[in-house]
């Protein structure tokens, strides 16, 4: 179908029309205003990770659209690169963010960046090269980000280019070429210095190692209206049954919420309220039935 934004709007109406009908005008307006900032709604992601780490190449393995990310900022703004992805009409935005460490006088503007920039970021994905020992910037500027609130459950650590380990050490498990061993030490050191309410992932933008695994953490670590615009911007050799699930799952919350949103306020009686719950497990079975339209 095409993605323009009247579109998208009719699909929606049609679809879900045989739910929204049941209801007075004025609460089916709103359940479908509801639905239609989620379906129009443009997360924001961080970027972390030194010059070298890997971001771009990271980054243009996992998404649809190319990208290029940099670090190498001019003195005179110390202002983040953002870069948006678009597939149609849907847009995410990639923000890439400087470190702390270069000199005192760039940590302090930094600190107030980060101030400005948390609240605006659905996830922040931290590139940490793999064969990289040096992770002392890193550390400064994470102790930093979370002394100015940052939440660590919007948080996910990725050693990248694992494949430059050399195969002659790797072990009888070591699959494609990449000694599982190492790997797992550099996973559990990272882990005790990043601490994240998610596991730390190993992977390599060259071979495509664990690249859909990593796209399935990123979708569960996501708010629930973000993940289907994300999802769709995934490459289709990235998507998996599990991030397709739950990014379709978090678009049918987010229609049970909006009927919650609409319905809850008003004082029925014991069968309208039966009732209600059959209408909400319709529309958010429909629900679905537009997100497979949409985003699948």
């Amino acid at each position: 179908m095409s993605d323009t934004p009247d579109d998208i709007r009719q699909a929606a109406a049609g679809v879900l029309r045989p739910c929204l009908r049941l209801f007075p005008p004025a609460m089916a307006e709103q359940i479908q205003t509801y639905l239609q900032q989620s379906i129009h709604y443009e997360p924001v992601i961080g970027i972390m990770g030194k010059s070298g780490a890997g971001k771009s190449s990271l980054c243009n393995a996992i998404f649809q659209d190319q990208v290029c990310l940099t670090s190498d900022l001019l003195a005179c703004t110390r202002t983040p690169q953002r870069l948006a992805l678009s597939v149609g009409e849907r847009t995410v935005t990639l923000v890439d963010l400087p470190g702390v460490g270069e000199t005192p006088e760039y940590d302090v503007e930094y600190r107030s960046l980060y101030h400005s920039l948390l609240n605006e970021l659905d996830l922040i994905i931290w590139v940490l090269r793999a064969d990289d020992r040096a992770r002392a910037q890193d550390i400064s500027t994470h102790r930093e980000l979370m002394a100015c609130g940052a939440d660590p459950g919007r948080f996910l650590f990725v050693l990248s280019q694992v494949d430059r380990f050399s195969s002659d050490s790797c072990d009888s498990d070591s699959p494609n070429g990449i000694p599982a061993a190492k790997v797992a030490t550099l996973i559990t050191q990272a882990a005790s210095r990043f601490p994240s309410s998610f596991p730390v992932m190993a992977v390599s933008a060259h071979t495509g190692h664990n690249l859909p695994a990593f796209v399935e953490l990123m979708i569960h670590a996501l708010p629930a209206q973000a993940s289907s615009q994300v999802y769709r911007q995934i490459k289709t050799e990235n998507r998996t049954d599990d991030s397709r699930t739950k990014a379709r799952k978090d678009f049918m919350s987010i229609a049970g919420h909006a009927f919650d949103a609409v319905t809850e306020p008003l004082f029925l009686p014991s069968g309208l309220a039966r009732i209600l719950k059959r209408l909400r497990r319709k529309l958010i079975r429909l629900a679905g039935s537009l997100w497979d339209r949409l985003f699948g």
